[in-house]
């Protein structure tokens, strides 16, 4: 690696939340503790486990610096990591996924390299217990970032090449050119996330701009966070996957109220720039409509007259009518016996979800 960026001689803090992650967590560990760039503080913050989480850390010894705290939430575990973190860049990871062994290399001789962006991402592979899911994940996982939507490429307006040779070990003698992306994405981005939180890796200062995460956001609080700091300038992606990113039902982003988060984040960012609306009144309306959508549906089950005014919402003030509203009215008004017997049906006949 080039000694003018001196990048041997940086720490990087890799914060890792983890909740009831003792099946898993040492795995991530190994990843981590298997990186070429070798200057790493490891910071794992236990979020209340009570499944023998602290005791798996404790084996690590001096290794990691484990914290433990009262289950509060992604975004105060993430919160107490940065701010007990050293580094003077901080990589966000969390505690079931696998890094790449060259990925923090990477990632910040491209910071390193780009002393403008704010935060930097990546594409990702994704499996599960049946095995590998796709070598690169994040146009499967993310719609804005699929074909369909002209890949994550369309999501930044600058294309760069960046050698990462000397990020492996041994190091690669002959060129190694990978694509590079950044731009202004706030609106963008504001549109609905597709920067993956456990690829994110950013300069400490961007902390000092940005703030921390917000822990009135119980699920999504990386979205709201990654909106702000692109509020302030740009941010970067690197097209190649440098994270296993492990799928599982168990997982936060897996729970039906990830939708109604994802709406009451989407308004604060709304409501905090009225601007945004101005720019582009319609993509604004079917995004919102889409958001008040998708929470009625989580709602359905539980809560059938919180579902109701929602879908009231979505279809006569936002104007969103599709497919999916009539399946959510059907859950909101079939009796929960009469429900429960078309579910049992619905690969028959189309469904109601």
């Amino acid at each position: 690696m080039p000694n003018s960026l001196n990048l041997d001689e940086t720490t990087v803090s890799v914060v890792i939340p983890a909740y009831n992650a003792r099946e898993t967590i040492a795995e991530t560990l190994a990843s981590v503790f298997g990186q070429t760039h070798r200057r790493l503080d490891i910071v794992v913050v236990d979020d209340g486990s009570t499944d023998g989480t602290w005791e798996v850390l404790q084996s690590f010894g001096s290794a990691i610096r484990p914290i433990r705290q009262p289950n509060s939430g992604i975004a105060v575990a993430r919160n107490r990591g940065v701010e007990a973190a050293w580094g003077e860049f901080i990589a966000l990871l969390d505690a079931d996924d696998i890094c790449e062994p060259e990925r923090i290399a990477v990632q910040l001789k491209y910071l390193k390299s780009n002393p403008d962006i704010l935060l930097c991402s990546s594409d990702f592979s994704g499996f599960d217990e049946r095995g590998m899911l796709g070598a690169s994940y994040c146009g499967e996982y993310y719609t804005r970032c699929s074909a369909a939507h002209g890949g994550a490429s369309a999501r930044y307006s600058v294309h760069e090449m960046i050698d990462i040779g000397s990020c492996f070990e041994p190091q690669i003698s002959q060129p190694m050119q990978v694509q590079t992306m950044r731009g202004a994405v706030y609106e963008d981005l504001a549109l609905g996330n597709f920067i993956h939180p456990p690829t994110v890796m950013f300069p400490r200062a961007t902390l000092k701009r940005a703030g921390y995460f917000d822990p009135q956001v119980k699920i999504v609080c990386e979205w709201e966070w990654f909106v702000r700091v692109a509020r302030l300038g740009p941010v970067g992606y690197i097209d190649r996957p440098l994270l296993k990113y492990r799928l599982s039902a168990s997982q936060i982003s897996a729970k039906p109220k990830t939708a109604v988060d994802s709406l009451r984040v989407a308004e604060m960012i709304h409501a905090r720039d009225p601007k945004l609306r101005e720019g582009a009144p319609g993509k604004v309306r079917r995004h919102l409509g889409a958001l008040t959508l998708s929470a009625a549906y989580a709602l359905s089950d539980e809560d059938r007259v919180a579902a109701l005014k929602l879908l009231l919402v979505s279809g006569f003030f936002y104007r969103v009518f599709t497919r999916k509203t009539l399946r959510v009215l059907i859950r909101i008004v079939l009796p929960t016996g009469l429900l429960n017997k078309a579910r049992h049906l619905r690969a028959g006949w189309g469904g109601l979800g």
